[in-house]
């Protein structure tokens, strides 16, 4: 029973620690106008002692997850000038969280209460893109818990979603 209630709450735990992915746009935008991008300087800003992959591989990691989405999407990539600039900021940190789990029943002789600790590594990835005239016209911020072994799939998971609404026809007002 004891460790039916441990695993249970283990079990609620986990699952406040996920993923979240938030996309700012305007709605009313009509993206289908952008047919270039390109890539503009940008950042990956883990302690380096807490780097588990060099920058150059998590750099091309989500280069090739943007333009494999940005070209499904109709729009191809150019080194000149181009109709949106796309930057991103990276970093990761070691974290832990500690919660106190309550008494535990049937524990007579000992200190009921128990603590769990959970030690994770919290990476944010915020992509920013940029019209010609400098105007933030689409922003994926996303927070995960990632490993470096599950990294390049996460990344692409976080670009399908952050773009999955980007081309398409802008919301018309009913009459």
């Amino acid at each position: 029973m004891r460790n039916c209630l441990l695993i249970a709450a283990l079990v609620l735990g986990f699952t406040s620690y996920g993923q979240t992915i938030d996309v700012e746009y305007d709605k009313t935008r009509d993206f289908s106008y952008y047919k270039t991008f390109r890539f503009g300087e940008s950042q990956i800003i883990t302690p380096n002692d807490q780097k588990r992959v060099s920058d150059k591989v998590l750099d091309k990691w989500i280069v090739s997850a943007i333009t494999e989405e940005l070209k499904q999407k109709g729009l191809t990539r150019s080194d000149s000038a181009a109709d949106l600039t796309i930057t991103y900021a990276e970093g990761t940190l070691a974290r832990s969280d500690v919660e106190n789990l309550g008494p535990v029943p049937l524990t007579p002789g000992q200190d009921a209460n128990r603590n769990f600790m959970y030690e994770y590594r919290q990476t944010s990835l915020i992509i920013d893109l940029n019209d010609r005239s400098n105007n933030l016209i689409w922003r994926i911020n996303s927070t995960t818990n990632m490993t470096s072994e599950e990294g390049e799939r996460m990344i692409d998971a976080i670009v399908e979603k952050g773009f999955k609404k980007f081309g398409k026809a802008p919301k018309r007002k009913k009459k």
